[in-house]
């Protein structure tokens, strides 16, 4: 181990635990802009989303642009790992941007609530990442020092809000592989079989 021990690791959802289709986000990309003040909190509903994608011209793709919110497919060996990680006595929380819709719908279809310790839903917040203050709310809500959590993020600007908070924080995605998030749970002496 090099770095410093840590109390809890923070994951991000999209591109650490879960998965979204490059094609989903790209289409909804105009739609989600609609809702500026969403990630914070802002209402947004199905009635509400379907009439941006009317605004923006993308009526006739409704299905398409609703299932950014329903459509996911959470990462079987990410979860594994988290169960691991906690087994080896290191908590683990969600910390993740979403809208109230989207996070209803995670909650629904996802089994973070089981899996993790808890949820930080930017929504519930009320700040988003990379604000730093979403990262203090969190080491403040949980009464662990900053420097006590490690937070992973697949967003190098979410990964620098967390170091301007005072975490640990480094980039990974699934997309790299466990052998890489391994070593970067080794260098924070976090616990996790490097079998998975």
């Amino acid at each position: 181990m090099s770095g410093p021990s840590v109390d809890a690791v923070l994951w991000d959802a999209d591109g650490v635990l879960q998965h979204t289709p490059p094609e989903v986000w790209g289409l909804a990309t105009t739609v989600v802009a609609q809702f500026p003040g969403a990630l914070r909190g802002a209402p947004i509903d199905e009635a509400s989303i379907r009439r941006a994608a009317d605004a923006v011209g993308l009526g006739d793709r409704i299905d398409d642009v609703l299932s950014v919110w329903w459509t996911f497919d959470v990462l079987a060996p990410s979860l594994a790992t988290v169960a691991q990680v906690r087994a080896a006595g290191t908590r683990c929380y969600l910390a993740t941007n979403q809208d109230a819709y989207r996070a209803a719908c995670m909650r629904d279809k996802a089994p973070y609530d089981d899996l993790l310790d808890g949820a930080y839903y930017s929504c519930d917040v009320g700040v988003a990442k990379p604000d730093p203050a979403f990262f203090v709310h969190i080491a403040t809500d949980l009464g662990i020092a900053p420097e006590r959590l490690l937070f992973l993020d697949d967003q190098p600007a979410n990964v620098d809000g967390a170091r301007r908070a005072g975490l640990n924080a480094e980039c990974w995605t699934h997309s790299e592989g466990l052998p890489r998030l391994l070593d970067v749970f080794e260098r924070y002496g976090v616990g996790a079989d490097r079998a998975l």
